[in-house]
């Protein structure tokens, strides 16, 4: 076969195009350290690149939700610990005051710093990162919350089958709850509100839902939108009575724990005056304290300061032994603001009395030394003396003597009742109030937040919750933490000492629960990091997997662009002696 100078030179020429392109990719493959850059480049090798910096990804992400859980955490831990040390304080107070040793004017000048605890709680619960509240679960939602009502509940149609509500500032038409007679259960009831609510064309044309459930003795019903804008108000209709909502509270969704103002109707009343749910419009001017309104006319009225201690005085013509032992409000919502007398009609057996009312509240009572006596929101504890008990024809005075707030106000149909902080409205219904009409405004903390936990993945198919629903740590079904500190300012400003022992129960409950509560978050912290541990691991092992696959030996890729360069000079060489001896060359 004839080799001809041009066929030799294509092929020095080809092979000197191939190891350039050679000592490229190895000029590459030293500046990055990679063997394989392109799937050209091997494409069995690339698929696994691709795989495991996929799992690398994988795996750095979760790392990054288990720093962020963990940050989540601890930063609950530390709020946590605020609370502890908050209700150590509170426990200790209430031990202190608890005493004999303290008197009505000390007590009052605890209950001071016991309210300021009680913000700091409030704070605490309320505490928020970057913007997000830790433990409002996932969202909070503005409610009206009704009185307690009992179970059945029965609606007549044209009798009190109707409802007007106001969901985020847009009023419902009239929602029809029944076209017939029915006895409904709490929960079918919270479930027939939900749905007539939700169908209501107003409501559903401006996009507003709610959901209701009933919640141990009252329903709540809440709006589905989130945030301070979130409200619900229940503003008219036939059955607010029978539902529980001829008072109650109403809040916006702006916090997870927010105080309320719970508006009760006097169980004497015989006017036709209805109320509106109760509102705190302006958080720094509550006072903690509970109010009554009573009505001196059918158009005036008294603001009255409840959180006062109650009076109790023996009867100078006593022949037993017995004393007070202690007196205090239980239920502000129930007083009457009358005088009372318990009468003891034996040694053993007494009967109450409503002297203003001229009737008799409960007779025929067994008397217990030391017992806690109850009527129309009041407690007295009447024990024995060193020198015996009662005797027939004793009797004991007992009476509330409330601070006036605000004397002979003019009342106004439908127009706001502003008290410290607190609104409300009093609406004539079925006619003006009467004289010696009452509305209880109750103080407190509801939790606004939802069970949802903020979960983040730690594996395939695993997630870790980064959260504890507020309702879990400060007012859950056993433990009431705010109730609690309420019901120690309470019984320290009514000099109260059974209220500061109850209030003292609730409190030690309260530091419990909170430590249970943060060994969990503890074990959850521990758990992420366990989990951070072996993520390390894994990315450890695939990171190994992947340099193999993926990167190059330097000391040979150096050798072999060495080798290469060589090659290449080599080649030029050849290639330029070629082209001496050519026929071209001769001719020049």
């Amino acid at each position: 076969m004839r080799v001809t100078e041009s066929h030799v030179f294509g092929v020095l020429t080809n092979n000197l195009q191939r190891s350039r392109a050679r000592l490229l990719d190895l000029q590459q493959q030293v500046s990055t350290g990679k063997a394989v850059r392109r799937p050209s480049d091997d494409p069995s090798a690339f698929h696994q690149i691709l795989h495991h910096k996929v799992s690398i990804a994988a795996i750095d992400q979760r790392l990054r939700n288990i720093s962020f859980g963990r940050t989540r955490l601890d930063f609950s831990d530390r709020v946590l610990m605020d609370v502890s040390d908050s209700l150590s304080r509170l426990q200790q107070l209430a031990v202190q005051f608890r005493s004999d040793t303290n008197g009505p004017a000390e007590r009052v000048i605890g209950a001071a710093e016991v309210r300021q605890l009680f913000a700091q709680l409030q704070r605490s619960a309320n505490t928020d990162l970057n913007g997000h509240p830790i433990f409002t679960g996932t969202s909070t939602h503005g409610r009206a919350t009704g009185l307690p009502i009992a179970e059945p509940v029965s609606l007549v149609n044209g009798s009190n089958d109707t409802l007007l509500v106001e969901v985020d500032g847009v009023l419902s038409g009239t929602i029809d709850l029944t076209s017939g007679t029915e006895s409904l259960t709490g929960s079918e009831l919270a479930s027939r509100l939900q749905n007539r609510i939700n169908a209501d064309t107003t409501l559903a044309g401006a996009d507003k839902r709610v959901t209701v459930t009933f919640d141990a003795d009252r329903l709540v019903i809440a709006s589905d939108s989130h945030g301070l804008a979130s409200q619900v108000s229940v503003v008219g209709g036939s059955s607010r009575t029978s539902l529980g909502f001829n008072g109650g509270s109403t809040t916006t969704g702006e916090v997870p724990f927010a105080l309320t103002a719970t508006v009760s109707p006097g169980l004497g009343n015989t006017g036709g005056a209805m109320a509106s749910q109760g509102q705190v419009v302006d958080p720094n001017a509550v006072t903690l304290d509970d109010y009554v309104i009573r009505f001196t006319s059918t158009s005036t009225y008294d603001v009255l300061n409840v959180t006062v201690p109650v009076d109790t005085a023996a009867s100078s013509a006593n022949i037993g032994h017995a004393r007070v032992i202690d007196a205090g409000v239980v239920e502000p919502q129930s007083l009457t603001l009358h005088e009372y007398r318990i009468q003891f009609t034996s040694s053993t057996q007494y009967s109450v009395l409503d002297v203003t009312a001229g009737t008799t509240v409960s007779s025929g009572n067994v008397f217990v030394s030391g017992a806690p006596i109850e009527f129309d929101g009041l407690r007295v504890i009447i024990g024995t003396g060193e020198q015996g008990g009662p005797q027939t024809g004793d009797s004991f005075s007992v009476s509330v003597a409330p601070r006036t707030v605000a004397a002979n106000q003019t009342y106004l149909s439908g127009q706001p009742i502003v008290v410290n902080g607190i609104s409300l409205r009093l609406t004539n219904e079925s006619g003006t109030p009467a004289a010696d009409d009452r509305f209880a405004i109750v103080t407190g903390v509801q939790y606004q937040g939802d069970d949802g936990l903020q979960s983040i993945e730690v594996g395939p198919g695993q997630t870790v919750p980064t959260n504890l629903p507020g309702h879990r740590i400060f007012s859950s079904d056993t433990v009431d933490l705010f109730a609690s500190v309420k019901q120690l300012v309470r019984a320290l400003r009514g000099n109260d000492r059974a209220g500061i022992t109850d209030a003292l129960g609730g409190l030690n409950g309260s530091i419990a629960h909170v430590g249970s509560l943060q060994g969990e978050i503890g074990a959850l912290s521990n758990r992420m990091a366990v989990g951070a541990d072996q993520l390390e691991e894994a990315k450890s092992f695939y990171s190994e997997l992947l340099s193999r696959v993926e990167d190059i030996d330097l000391a040979k890729a150096i050798s072999d662009l060495v080798l290469q360069q060589y090659a290449i000079e080599a080649a030029s060489r050849t290639l330029t002696q070629v082209f001496e001896s050519s026929l071209l060359r001769y001719l020049r």
